[in-house]
């Protein structure tokens, strides 16, 4: 089958840019509060705070954050979703635990992340693998476990067993759910970066929002939030990509509209 060609989804940003003149219009006519800026004057000061270095020189700490974050939670969740979803006696083992401790919200593990280790960015980095751990790991582990019995049969009738069997067999079929995974803890890691950047950071996109609330810089802080979901799209399209390369024959990757 002919791959479809790239879209971009026109309705979608036309109807954003009408939402923004209407915001634009309201309050430039004072029906808003005086605590929303017109969009204008926030955008301004978007590509002032990236021009001047203030705003776009939080970006690097951020994403760095993110990054690492995201890939220690990638490797450990699949590991541990691949070894529980193989191996009984694994998933025996650490069942109890993971159902204990997958209901704590990410952001309540803070507090204990800071009496550990500190406010700097491993503090950040910690919560943020926590968070991005389990849906990674959840969709691993069904992946695994909906793995056709006959695909192993087949496999052994080759004389494909053990580690082999896991590389060539096991992984491979569960590739779509870790993928899944992957892009829902994709969001989820955004989103805590900037939770523990607002709450306990010193530095990066959550932290100069703090940081001019306090200052009472209203414009500048509507600037970082829009950025933060800037970022947000950019990534999802960057990983959108990933996912569409990888499992290529799903039906969700021949939806190419952005």
């Amino acid at each position: 089958m002919t791959p479809k060609k790239f879209r971009v989804n026109v309705p979608g940003i036309a109807f954003a840019l009408g939402c923004i003149a209407i915001m634009e219009v309201l309050a430039r006519l004072g029906w808003l509060t005086s605590y929303v800026p017109p969009p204008s004057i926030i955008f301004a000061s978007l590509f002032e705070g990236i021009f001047n270095g203030e705003l776009s020189s939080q970006i690097g700490a951020t994403l760095a954050v993110y990054f690492w974050g995201l890939s220690q939670a990638t490797v450990l969740a699949v590991f541990l979703g691949v070894m529980m979803g193989t191996y009984r006696p694994v998933y025996n083992a650490f069942r109890t635990i993971i159902e204990f401790m997958r209901p704590i919200p990410s952001v309540a593990m803070i507090p204990l992340a800071i009496l550990f280790l500190g406010l700097g960015p491993q503090m950040r980095v910690s919560v943020v693998t926590y968070a991005a751990f389990w849906p990674i790991m959840i969709s691993t582990l069904y992946g695994v476990r909906g793995i056709d019995p006959q695909a192993l049969d087949v496999a052994r009738n080759f004389g494909i067993v053990g580690l082999q069997a896991l590389w060539r067999v096991t992984l491979p079929a569960a590739v779509t759910g870790i993928m899944t995974g992957f892009r829902v803890s994709a969001t989820i890691a955004l989103v805590v970066t900037v939770t523990t950047e607002l709450v306990a950071g010193n530095s990066g996109v959550g932290f100069y929002i703090s940081q001019m609330e306090q200052a009472n810089r209203l414009p500048p802080m509507y600037a970082a939030i829009i950025l933060t979901g800037i970022l947000g799209v950019i990534l999802n399209a960057i990983f959108f990509q990933l996912d569409r390369r990888i499992v290529f024959w799903t039906p969700a990757a021949q939806d190419r509209v952005a």
